[in-house]
Order: structure tokens, then sequence, then C-alpha cells
């Protein structure tokens, strides 16, 4: 129920000048309705949150008039998120419910402005507010910051085997994670990297279960990763999960090959996004249909591995070189029209995020998305989300600064 505080801030914030319509038109209500998640992404100020606006309130003020709030949610809430100051940027830190909460490098802990909302509630421990200056020196030791690492990932509902995910691992985490879970029976089924200060780091989920031979590399350069291709698909494998990303200037290379029988496949990597297009129009003409998109950068434009399969299918829609709001756009456009995300990828590109993702126009379970999360935001959604009964299907990242 909104009540005179919330009234208040409104007209607070419209003495501050932040609800002028100029302002407004660059702040946006960040949550999807029904079931409203609402959160700030890096380079934004949560200025405030609301789960519905009254009709009288739609007139009454500029902030309200000039960004879409959209329909009320059921549960949860919508933040106002606007751009931060020039220079300045500022998360919570601290991953419920047993926070932690301590700034990283290049960070100093602030007072939180009002009516910001840190998430999910601690039991022990306490969350802390962390600013960053992001120009001269300063931006330097946030290279080295680990939680300022960003996520997309989607979730399904569905039934499956036993499964683990596991984020933030370096080459040589990853490979120990890897012997381990596959000594126990498990499987990788999605592999994905990301550098931090030039060292690549690894987001991976795992299901245990029975399944043909398979191979897995990770962290390995674009020819070792043609000699692996070549080798494996010569042997009767495919590939089945391919991921580029950049580390220390370099594009790497993860990937997934089972020897099982399937449909003709076209595999690509290190293409850029002119040919990316081609080869997607090319593949779409002769009846094939795209199953994983990654994007990277090499020497500083955007860059694509994908799978492509000749099968039937529903309808479906892909995207690539999305920035933030073009993917948002995207993603509520084509969910209005009855489609479901089942492939997403976010990297860096300049100094912002991009996204590639794909929908298909078929019933499934229940799932949910997110993007632009930060390290800790991102292991609450991953937490309230596991709890509910939802299965891991994507996860990608990027570092801020890298």
């Amino acid at each position: 129920m909104l009540r005179f505080p919330v009234l208040a801030l409104l007209a607070a914030i419209l003495a501050a000048g932040v609800a002028s319509s100029a302002s407004a038109q660059s702040c946006r209500w960040d949550g999807t309705a029904p079931f409203c998640s609402g959160a700030c992404r890096s380079g934004e100020t949560e200025t405030l949150r609301l789960g519905s606006i009254p009709d009288h309130w739609r007139d009454a003020f500029p902030v309200v008039q000039n960004t879409n709030f959209g329909e009320s949610c059921w549960t949860g809430s919508k933040a106002l998120c606007c751009p931060a100051p020039v220079g300045s940027e500022c998360r919570w830190d601290g991953t419920a419910p047993f926070c932690d909460g301590g700034c990283g490098a290049g960070e100093q802990q602030r007072t939180p402005p009002p009516e910001s909302l840190s998430g999910a509630s601690c039991v022990t421990g306490s969350k802390v507010y962390c600013c960053r200056s992001t120009t001269g020196t300063s931006r330097a030791a946030l290279r080295t910051n680990a939680d300022l690492t960003t996520f997309a990932a989607l979730w399904d509902q569905s039934p499956g085997p036993p499964w683990q995910a596991r984020h933030g691992l370096s080459a040589q985490d990853y490979q120990r994670t890897f012997e381990g879970l596959v000594a126990q029976g498990y499987r990788p089924v999605v592999v994905r990297g990301y550098g931090v200060d030039g060292q690549p780091r690894f987001a991976a989920i795992f299901e245990q279960r029975q399944g043909p031979p398979f191979v897995a590399r990770h962290n390995i350069g674009r020819e070792a990763y043609q000699r692996e291709f070549d080798r494996w698909t010569r042997e009767g494998y495919r590939p089945v999960d391919v991921a580029g990303f950049t580390a220390g200037g370099t594009d790497l290379y993860a990937a997934i090959f089972e020897k099982v029988d399937g449909p003709p496949f076209r595999a690509f990597h290190g293409i850029s996004a002119a040919r990316y297009q081609q080869e997607f129009d090319s593949a779409v003409r002769d009846g094939f249909r795209p199953v994983r998109v990654s994007g990277y950068t090499i020497d500083g434009q955007d860059h694509y591995a994908a799978i492509f399969e000749q099968r039937q299918g529903p309808p479906f829609a892909a995207r690539h070189g999305l920035t933030s709001a073009q993917y948002q756009q995207a993603f509520d456009q084509l969910g209005r029209e009855g489609y479901r995300l089942v492939e997403l990828n976010s990297w860096k590109s300049g100094d912002a995020g991009h996204y590639a993702a794909i929908w298909e126009k078929a019933d499934g379970p229940a799932w949910q998305a997110r993007h632009g999360m930060l390290e800790d935001r991102y292991q609450e959604e991953f937490d309230e989300l596991a709890g509910d009964g939802y299965r891991l299907r994507e996860v990608s990242g990027y570092h801020l600064y890298e």
C-alpha cells in the first residue's frame, strides 16, 4: 500500500529537480510485472521503489509522466533508476542471509541515500554501501575487485537431475571443480568465461546424469580451439556448447563436445558482427536455427561464437549486439508476444554491456531471467530461485573494468 512518506519522497524528488522533464526522461523503472524484482544497474542510482502507482499520481508528478512504470506488481516492487553522478558509482556489498559486507579495492564505505534497498535481509552480519571513483588513478584499483562482475542468468522450473553451479572460479579452481564433480557423476552443460584484472574466470553448470561420451575444454586460444574442434568432430563428436570471452586483451574459448547423433550443424567462432549476421542469414535460409551464441570483443570490436542446428522447432527470435536498454525492450516485446527466453549471453563492449539472446514461441515451465546483476545480487537471486525450485539454465558475466 502507498503511504504518505512515499508521497513526501516524490515531492522531495520534485524539489531536488530529479523529476524534471529532462532528467526524468533519462530515468527508467526496473522490474517486470507481475513478479517484480527491480534492481538498478551499474552507472545508475535507485531513486524510488514502488509496487504500483495510483492513476492520479500519474498526472501529478513529472517523474511518472516521463517514465513508463507499466503494469503494477503482484509481488515485489520496481526501482526507479537514474544515472549516477559522473565519475562515481555505488553498490551494496554482502550476500544474504549470512552477510559479511565489505568494500573492495578502489571503493570506500558511504552512507546510503534514503529509500535505497539493499536486497535480501541478513540473518547474521550486515551489508555496507560502497562507492567508487571511476576516474583517474582510482579506476585502476577497481580492476582487481572481483565483486564488480555483473551477471546475466536464466532459470526455469523444469524437473531434472541433481545439478550444481559455480561462478568466479580461476582456471585452476575450475579445473579442480570439474575433476571433482565429474568423479561424482556430473557432466558440464554450460561453461562461460570472463576476465577479471586480465585473468580468466569461469562460471559453469553441471548435471549429475548419464549421457554420451563428452570432451570439455576451457581457457584455450583461438587456434587451439580450432585444433580441438577439428580433432573431435573428426572422431564423431559434435559441439553442444561454446563460449568465447576476453581476458587480458586475448580472446579465449570454452567448449563441450558430445559423441552423439544429431541433425546437421554449423559452428563458428572468432567472426565479426557483420560476418555473424551473414552466417546467421545463410543458416536460417538453409533451415538451421541458432542454439548457442556467445559474444565477446577482439581488438575492441564485437565478435561471436555460435552453433546452429538444421532441425524443426517452434518459431524463434534471435538478437545480438544489443545494449542493456535494447535487450530489455526486446525482452518485454517478445514476452508480450508469447516467446520465452532460451539462451542469454552478456559481455563487455567498450564501456557498456552487450547482449545476445534467443527466444522460442513455445509452452514450457515457469522461467525467470535477470541481467545487470553485480556478484552479490546474483548470488541472492540464485539462492532465492533455487529455493523456489528453479534450476539455472544459462549464466554469463563480465567485469565492469576489465
